[in-house]
């Protein structure tokens, strides 16, 4: 992890959740509340959900030009785990947004993977989201579920552009596990 990255991580390690996946939160009177399934296409052998799983696992679920994720889990050459802190860093063009987010959910079977995390004080937004990918009758399917309220002064003042932000992250992601 480079240097810059590295000191905004271990700043963010002790900021304290503002979701719980247990009990929930407190949205704002502004909150998003999504839940899209996108049907991936076909998979007969299973091998394009061994592939999408590893992405997601590995903090590699987003394209780097919409969020890239940065771990230890990286720097120790693991999958994602439960309690992992993530340094997210949104690019646009010359500027980047950073955010932490705490994993609370990483788990893969044979025809399920699951990733998901929740916001903490040093994320400009507050809320919860996952990412469900499943293998049923040899096709894949994505289920992203999210619940997002503004959390800081410029998620409030750039809404219009903080939602496009983020359903833009969305749809690459989409677009990228349609190419596999």
């Amino acid at each position: 992890m480079e240097a810059k990255i590295k000191a905004r991580f271990e700043d963010g390690q002790t900021a304290p959740l503002t979701w719980s996946p247990s009990d929930g939160g407190k949205p704002a009177f502004i909150c998003f509340r999504d839940a899209l399934t996108e049907d991936l296409g076909s998979d007969p052998i299973g091998e394009r959900f061994k592939t999408i799983s590893g992405k997601m696992l590995s903090g590699a679920y987003y394209p780097a030009d919409a969020v890239k994720f940065f771990g230890k889990h990286q720097d120790e050459h693991r999958l994602m785990t439960p309690g992992d802190r993530i340094q997210q860093i949104a690019p646009l063009g010359p500027i980047s947004l950073w955010s932490m987010v705490e994993i609370y959910v990483a788990e893969q079977t044979d025809d399920t993977c699951i990733i998901g995390y929740v916001t903490t004080k040093k994320h400009h937004g507050r809320g919860i989201w996952t990412a469900t990918l499943t293998r049923k009758d040899n096709r894949l399917s994505l289920l992203v579920e999210s619940i997002a309220s503004p959390h800081s002064f410029l998620f409030w003042v750039g809404l219009p552009f903080a939602r496009l932000l983020q359903l833009r992250a969305r749809r690459r992601a989409i677009e990228e596990f349609k190419k596999l």
